[in-house]
């Protein structure tokens, strides 16, 4: 179970991811589907203190909310060893309002979601800057039973920005607060973005 998620005031529909495995998106889909039933048209998507996973999950999950364009591009030494990820048509939640909640544990697979969305004005981002991982790694094994993780390219906006070290910026900056605490009556950035529903 990577995906947490609840309804907050009967309207917004509320999704934490915690990490980027191989099931997130089917369960991120499944989310979303009950919420329709309910009649939801707000969505928080929260990946905060997520460290990232899968670039497929990434890529799969940002296509959810897009209808066309480029979510994210890799860039290794050699050329021919390039690749572009595009968006197909079919935005599940039909253009209504999303916000992303990020921050500095936000990491990787996270920072391609969230920077994809903002690049594509697609979603508001809330919180602070992300982690700034914007590197594919390969684990080698040995034969010594070890292994080795050789960066092998590194991840690409679809503004052409890189991530690394950089991270993504959020639309409006919300510091935690020093009790802050996720999901909680201390999520200061959660209740940030409900306010902002509201308004």
């Amino acid at each position: 179970e990577s995906v947490k998620s609840k309804i907050i005031d009967d309207n917004i529909g509320y999704i934490r991811l915690t990490a980027f495995n191989e099931n997130s998106s089917r369960q991120v889909k499944d989310k979303i589907k009950k919420f329709k039933k309910k009649k939801i048209n707000k969505y928080v998507l929260d990946l905060r203190n997520n460290p990232g996973g899968l670039l497929s999950q990434a890529v799969k999950i940002s296509n959810f909310f897009l209808d066309n364009g480029e979510i994210v591009s890799t860039k290794s030494r050699k050329s021919y060893e390039n690749k572009k990820y595009f968006a197909k048509k079919g935005d599940i939640i039909n253009g209504k309002t999303l916000v992303v909640l990020i921050n500095y544990g936000s990491a990787s697979a996270s920072e391609i979601v969230a920077g994809a969305l903002k690049d594509h004005k697609r979603a508001i981002l809330i919180g602070e800057n992300s982690y700034g991982k914007g590197s594919v790694q390969s684990i080698i094994p040995l034969k010594n039973e070890g292994a080795i993780r050789l960066t092998i390219s590194k991840y690409y906006l679809p503004s052409g920005k890189s991530i690394s070290e950089v991270g993504v910026s959020p639309d409006i900056v919300v510091e935690e607060q020093s009790q802050f605490e996720l999901d909680s009556d201390k999520d200061n950035q959660l209740k940030y973005a409900i306010r902002l529903f509201q308004s």
